[in-house]
């Protein structure tokens, strides 16, 4: 049961007894109530105060019991109260004061967040807030809540007073947010061994930030220990903010080392703390033309392209028109650059652009041989699978010894999923046809990116899918035979197709550039499923003539086998 406020003679007593220190526990329950509260309590003592008061008793005891006050509200971890009572009544060199004492509780408590904005607002111009760790502490205000790490970068080498341990902090985000990730390790590490212990909240953001580099670098194994270092120290001093940002980094490290239990408690605790403080959830939308509704819109655009309608791939390659020319404008990681390139060579795969495929896998370092891929970020190597895979969308698969560079690299570290990718991708692109035992294992696995990874490389799959389940290395396999089977029937259904409105209304499309109207003709039948005989049949030719017909299709198509052929007829028809 909650306890009565004390009554007003009660509080103006403890009030009075504040000055010399007198009855705390009380004093505490005082404390504990509104400031306005407070502040009635105040105006009494000042008004019950000595014969002769001074022109100002109650600034002149708001002055004295101030301080006071807020070191009881401190230690009773009422870090809001504590906040709202120095801006309705601190001067502002007590309210600098308290940020040189609170600030960085302030910037890690959701509702006191804002209060420190306040508070840094209405002492921009203040000397101390130009130098020193106040100085610091608007920094990492205009990194991580106003977004301008820019901003910072710039003014950092002339501010004056920072510790070497918070300088090197501030340099390690910005380099994160700057996609340095081996610059944000040094900083970190750094920032770290500059700190004397973890028992300062600015030495758990140095870990964090470990922990989010060491990531970024392809090191998820590494980033463990750092980020749960963090964790488990915001957890000990209250830091709300910083727990979530920890739990969700470690469900992403876990994510990619494919520990599906541990990501997904620790994705479960981040949202049930987010709920509890009612803070936004990440995946609530923002407005469209808000800069952090990029993946958003993203992750719309790549359900268009699931669903396949001529009008939702158009609705697609729209929105991600217009998201390639906002990545143009702004600066976004390259975490979402990757995702936003890897839906551009989907639709490119989708419309058999392949000179959009080729430009898009001509980035490939093809210097790997000298070791290049050693200092590789994770972006930076998933960015390279991707490429990898343009380049046998596009029928020129990238030389071996690359790739086996980019292989001994993913293995090194690990990174099981882009290198599940890399097999797929090395399976159907060997040169005396698809690695069938390869396409197996990767059939085999419990890969939840299996059938994205799928409809990607689709063009290339499907042939290899069908020889493979009419070979008898599967017989014995069922979980591989079971897979097979029903990536093939989605691949075969996933071609564009009209609505039936769309259907009746769409004229027969012209004949794709290269193509003739009698070689569009026959491919469009192969895309119906007819045979050589029944194509020869409609066409009224023979079925030599229909062979002939399809051996220069395949050649100007680069297509490898009729699987494909299927493929082409149906998206190049729509």
């Amino acid at each position: 049961m909650t306890p009565p406020a004390p009554s007003l003679t009660t509080q103006v007593l403890a009030a009075q007894g504040l000055l010399g220190a007198a009855d705390v526990p009380t004093l505490a329950a005082l404390l504990a109530q509104a400031p306005q509260q407070i502040e009635q309590a105040l105006l009494k003592v000042a008004a019950s105060g000595p014969a002769a008061p001074s022109p100002a008793p109650d600034a002149r005891l708001l002055a004295e019991l101030l301080p006071r006050a807020l070191q009881l509200l401190l230690n009773a971890e009422q870090v809001v109260r504590a906040a709202e009572l120095v801006l309705q009544h601190g001067t502002p060199a007590q309210q600098l004061d308290f940020l040189e004492q609170a600030g960085w509780a302030l910037f890690y408590s959701p509702a006191a967040r804002p209060l420190l904005g306040q508070l840094l607002s209405l002492n921009a111009l203040q000397p101390r807030l130009q130098q020193g760790e106040l100085l610091g502490l608007q920094h990492i205000w205009t990194i991580e809540v106003a977004g301008e790490p820019h901003q910072v970068e710039r003014r950092l080498p002339a501010s004056t007073g920072l510790s070497a341990a918070l300088r090197a902090t501030l340099q390690a985000r910005i380099a994160q947010m700057f996609d340095q990730a081996p610059r944000a390790i040094q900083q970190a590490q750094i920032a770290i061994e500059g700190f004397p212990n973890d028992l300062v909240l600015p030495a758990l953001l140095a870990r964090y930030s470990l922990g989010l580099a060491l990531l970024d670098a392809g090191q998820p194994q590494a980033a463990i220990a750092p980020l749960s270092a963090a964790l488990k120290g915001a957890n000990r001093d209250g830091a709300t903010l910083l727990q979530i940002d920890a739990l969700q980094a470690l469900s992403e490290v876990h994510e990619v080392l494919e520990l599906a239990a541990p990501a997904e408690l620790y994705a479960q605790e981040a949202q049930r703390l987010r709920r509890q403080l009612g803070l936004r959830e990440p995946q609530a939308p923002w407005p469209d033309e808000a800069y952090n509704a990029f993946p958003q819109l993203l992750d719309c655009a790549t359900q268009q392209l699931f669903a396949g309608h001529l009008a939702d791939i158009a609705a697609a390659a729209a929105g991600l028109a217009e998201l390639e020319q906002r990545e143009r404008k702004a600066f976004y990681c390259f975490k979402w650059r990757n995702r936003l390139l890897h839906a551009q060579s989907w639709l490119a795969s989708l419309r058999h652009q392949d000179a959009t495929l080729t430009g898009i896998s001509a980035g490939f370092r093809s210097d790997a041989l000298t070791g290049s891929f050693a200092g590789s970020s994770l972006y930076e190597l998933e960015l390279a699978v991707l490429q990898a895979g343009c380049a046998l969308l596009a029928a020129r698969p990238l030389p071996a010894e690359p790739l086996l560079a980019l292989e001994t690299e993913l293995q090194l570290r690990p990174l099981p999923q882009l290198l599940r990718r890399l097999h797929l991708i090395k399976a159907l692109g060997a040169a005396a046809g698809a690695d069938m035992p390869a396409l197996l294992q990767w059939l085999n696995s419990d890969d939840e990116l299996l059938e994205a990874d799928a409809r990607w490389l689709a063009p290339k799959l499907v042939g290899p899918l069908a020889a493979l389940l009419a070979s008898a290395s599967i017989v014995h396999q069922p979980q591989a035979r079971s897979r097979a089977n029903n990536l093939l029937a989605l691949l075969r259904n996933a071609a564009p197709k009209p609505a039936s409105s769309e259907a009746q209304a769409a004229p027969l499309a012209a004949p794709p550039p290269g193509l003739t109207g009698r070689e569009w003709q026959v491919l469009r039948l192969i895309g119906e499923q007819h045979s050589n005989e029944q194509i020869a049949s409609a066409l009224f030719v023979s079925v030599a003539t229909v062979k002939t017909h399809i051996n220069r299709v395949y050649s100007k198509l680069n297509i490898g086998s009729r699987e494909e052929a299927m493929q082409r007829a149906r998206h190049l028809g729509a």
